[in-house]
C-alpha cells in the first residue's frame, strides 16, 4: 500500500494501514517533506517526494489511497491507475463531473479497483439505522434531516462547503433511500466569512415522497454531525461522532389539560439502539482490500460517487443562479 497526501485524512489511511494484518505500508507521498518524513518512520515505510519519485524509484505497490486536495485527484489517481496500481480517493472523487467520468471509464478499461472515501456510510450507526429502514422498522420513511456544521477547517483550500460536506450526506440520502437523483431541489448558500467560496448552505431535495434537508456550514462554534429520519412507524436520531442512534416507536397522545402533563408529553424517552461501535475508516479500508483481492466486498464505487458530486453541482449552480438573481 501507499498513501498519497498525509495531511488531516490521509495520517489516518496510513495508520489504519500500517496497523492492517491484510496490507503492508509501504509508501508515504507528501510534498510536505517534514511531515511525510515523520510519517514514513512512524510506520516503516519510504518516504517520496513526488508521487513520480514513488512509480519511478519506489518499491512494489498493489494499491493506494489519494489524499491530496481535491484539484490534484483525478491527476494523481489517474497516474496510479496509469500503472496499474488499485485506487481509494477521498471524496469527492475529482473537482468536476467530467474528470470524475474520466477516471471511472479508466478504472473500467484496466479492470482496476475505484473506491471513494464516502466514510459515514462504513459508519456502524448508518449500517443499523439502514438495515432498519430496509425493514421496515421505521414504516414509510417521509424526511430525513441532516446537520453538518462547524468552524472552517483551515487544511481546506481548494473546496466549498457544498463539495467538501454536503457530499457526505447526499451520499448518506442516496444510500438510505436507494436513490440516484433528487425529482426536486433547491438551496439557499452564500459566503459569511469566506469571501472566496460558499461557507454555509441550507439545502432541500425531494426524492418521491421523501423530503431531504441538508444544513451545512463552517460558521456554527460548535461540530454537530446528526441525522434524523421521521416514518410512519418511528423516528430516529442518529449522531455520527459518537454512533449514538436512538429509535421513538410512534403512539398515540391525547390532548394535554394542564402544563404538567405537556411536559410529560415532550419528555417522551427513547430506546438506544444497541450495536458494536467500530472505527469508519477501518471498515472501509478493511472493504477496499477486500475489492484489491477481488473478494466480495462493500464499497462506494467510482459512479456511485460521480452521482453525488452531481448532485452537489447541481445545488451549486442554483446557489449561483440565486446570487446572479439577487444583486
Amino acid at each position: 500500500m501507499a498513501v498519497v497526501g498525509v495531511g488531516n485524512m490521509g495520517r489516518h489511511h496510513a495508520r489504519n494501514y500500517a496497523a492492517s494484518d491484510a496490507a503492508e505500508l509501504r509508501a508515504v507521498v507528501d510534498f510536505d517533506r517534514a511531515r511525510g518524513e515523520a510519517m514514513a518512520e512512524l510506520y516503516g515505510a519510504s518516504y517520496f517526494e513526488t508521487l513520480l519519485e514513488l512509480l519511478e524509484d519506489g518499491p512494489e505497490i498493489a494499491a493506494a489511497t489519494v489524499a491530496t486536495p481535491t484539484s490534484l485527484h483525478a491527476e494523481t489517481a489517474g497516474a496510479l491507475m496509469a500503472a496499474g496500481i488499485h485506487v481509494l480517493v477521498e471524496k469527492p472523487l475529482a473537482a468536476t463531473v467530467d474528470e470524475a467520468a474520466e477516471l471511472i471509464k479508466r478504472a473500467e478499461e484496466q479492470q482496476l479497483t475505484l473506491a471513494v472515501g464516502h466514510v459515514e456510510r462504513f459508519n456502524p450507526a448508518v449500517r443499523e439505522l439502514k438495515r432498519w429502514i430496509d425493514g421496515g422498522r421505521l414504516g414509510e420513511v417521509l424526511s430525513i434531516i441532516a446537520r453538518r456544521v462547524g468552524l472552517f477547517p483551515p487544511q481546506i483550500k481548494d473546496a466549498n462547503v457544498l463539495t467538501d460536506l454536503a457530499v457526505h450526506d447526499i451520499d448518506i440520502f442516496h444510500h438510505l433511500l436507494e436513490a440516484h437523483m433528487p425529482d426536486e431541489l433547491h438551496c439557499n448558500a452564500g459566503k459569511a466569512i469566506a469571501e472566496d467560496r460558499y461557507d454555509f448552505a441550507d439545502v432541500f431535495l425531494r426524492y418521491g415522497q421523501v423530503a431531504c434537508f441538508l444544513q451545512v456550514n463552517w460558521i456554527t462554534p460548535v461540530k454537530i454531525r446528526s441525522l434524523t429520519v421521521t416514518g410512519t412507524e418511528a423516528y430516529v436520531e442518529l449522531e455520527y461522532v459518537t454512533q449514538r442512534l436512538e429509535y421513538y416507536r410512534a403512539r398515540t397522545v391525547g390532548e394535554a389539560q394542564s402544563f404538567v402533563e405537556l411536559e410529560a408529553l415532550s419528555a417522551y424517552e427513547p430506546e438506544l439502539v444497541e450495536f458494536s461501535h467500530v472505527e469508519p475508516l477501518a471498515e472501509e479500508l478493511d472493504q477496499f482490500l477486500k475489492a484489491v483481492r477481488s473478494e466480495p466486498a462493500n464499497i462506494v464505487t467510482g459512479e456511485e460517487a460521480r452521482r453525488t458530486m452531481e448532485v452537489a453541482a447541481q445545488i451549486v449552480e442554483v446557489a449561483e443562479e440565486r446570487d446572479s438573481a439577487t444583486r
